[in-house]
């Protein structure tokens, strides 16, 4: 496997708008141009070049990108730009792109040709030629196996400070490009302990590793699931981590920026279930494929909002009697909404952190229920006075108010029940909470309105 280029050692433009349009204008009328551009562009940024362009004009830049770079290229993209890319690629070019890679991304590289072929396309492990890498197909996604990369700089308790310098200087294009760890092995490769390279500059020259090394490291093993791994390099600041065999046997490495990438892919996804959308889709991606994606969702909304419209045409009676009712009723359940937000949006984020516990998930519903009612009776307090002095009906104002309370603490209950449920069952809440919690406070606050005014008012 080759190791990656050192872009830092090597002039780059970094791709302004005008570089962008340089690009464009290479692009529609000077294509021989681009290879001398983009050999002097960095690989991250001809990635964003690919992502702003439409599907059809994509090729032409993947024509010209210079061979040795392609690698990189391609691992930056997006998942849902990088599988229409790599279908663009002549089969031995994915295999040198994935080849060019460090462990980690040639893994995630071929998984996503597996995943976006039919049953006649290559499989992942056929795409890459190291038995080591090919094991890491074997790691269930989101766990540390799966974010683990193999290149590890390794030494042993005797070696000094003297012999890796010299080592580091003498093999700088055979090592990671950022090897941040010396990870301190034995005979028979269990870890015993790390030296950062921080630490290790600043040991005299004649220090054995086992004399400066940091004893017992913080480890995962390959399982241990990509939440965990995330908090951990949170908690303590981390810039590597090691993962273990259960038997102690070095198996690689976790980088910051892999976590960072998780982080954000999270992120990406948390915030693209709640509004029913794929987080990889590509931004220029068939119409057809786009309504496959969004249409599943907007059905489930379309059959919470005929479980609405149930509850209120129970009522249609009641509200042509009082058309006033059509007016507030809106007001009621938008309020409910935007509360059950906010308490789901904190018991989501308690579970992701691993702060609630079933010996406090009690104590915070009562904590959630009182403080719904409590901004529920100022609201209402605030609702009751404008409509009574708007409406010259204090009956009324009774009734807006007392549904607004109702539906704050259905909010609240809601809110807090809704994604612990979804926890225990395996789902994640940051799919499906929102929908099902909104859908309580709609249908909750038509209901407890509708029926109050119902009985005290006709």
């Amino acid at each position: 496997m080759t190791n990656p280029k050192h872009y830092e050692d090597q002039p780059h433009i970094k791709l302004t708008e005008g570089a962008y349009l340089s690009v464009l204008r290479a692009l529609a009328n000077e294509p021989e141009a681009l290879g001398r551009l983009l050999a002097d562009i960095h690989p991250a940024d001809i990635a964003d070049l690919i992502e702003r362009l439409p599907r059809h004009e994509r090729a032409m830049i993947l024509n010209n990108i210079p061979y040795e770079h392609l690698g990189d290229v391609v691992a930056e993209l997006e998942e849902g730009v990088q599988a229409h890319v790599l279908k663009l690629l002549r089969p031995e070019e994915v295999r040198h792109a994935i080849a060019e890679l460090e462990s980690d991304d040639a893994a995630d590289m071929a998984q996503v040709v597996e995943d976006n072929t039919d049953e006649s396309g290559p499989d992942a492990e056929d795409l890459i030629d190291d038995g080591e890498t090919k094991q890491l197909l074997s790691y269930a996604e989101d766990t540390a196996g799966s974010m683990m990369q193999l290149e590890v700089f390794t030494a042993k308790p005797t070696q000094t400070a003297t012999e890796l310098l010299a080592y580091l200087r003498d093999n700088a294009d055979e090592i990671s490009n950022n090897p941040g760890t010396v990870f301190v092995v034995d005979g028979a490769r269990k870890l015993i302990g790390t030296v950062s390279l921080h630490r290790l500059v600043k040991a005299p020259l004649t220090a054995a590793m086992e004399s400066v090394m940091r004893r017992e490291p913080l480890s995962v093993n390959p399982t241990t699931s990509t939440e965990e791994v995330i908090r951990i390099f949170e908690k303590y600041d981390l810039h590597n981590l090691a993962v273990i065999e259960i038997d102690g046997t070095l198996l690689g490495r976790i980088t910051i920026d892999d976590v960072l990438d998780a982080i954000q892919a999270n992120a990406a996804y948390v915030q693209a279930a709640a509004a029913g959308v794929d987080e990889t889709e590509d931004l220029f991606a068939p119409i057809s494929e786009t309504t496959r994606h969004r249409l599943p969702w907007l059905g489930i909304n379309l059959l919470t909002a005929i479980a609405a419209a149930a509850v209120i045409a129970l009522f249609e009676n009641s509200i042509a009697q009082l058309t006033t009712l059509a007016i507030l009723m809106p007001i009621v359940a938008s309020m409910g909404g935007n509360a059950t937000t906010q308490t789901q949006t904190v018991i989501i984020r308690g579970l992701a952190l691993g702060q609630i516990t079933k010996q406090n998930a009690w104590v915070l519903l009562r904590k959630e229920f009182l403080a719904g009612g409590y901004i529920g009776t100022i609201l209402a307090l605030i609702m009751a006075l404008g409509v009574g002095l708007l409406y010259s009906n204090w009956m009324l104002a009774l009734v807006i108010a007392l549904a607004t309370v109702a539906n704050h603490l259905i909010a609240a209950a809601a809110g807090w029940a809704t994604p612990l449920i979804l926890k225990r069952f395996n789902y994640d809440p940051a799919i499906s909470t929102g929908v099902i919690t909104t859908t309580f406070t709609d249908v909750g606050g038509f209901f407890v309105f509708l029926s109050l005014a119902t009985l005290l008012l006709l």
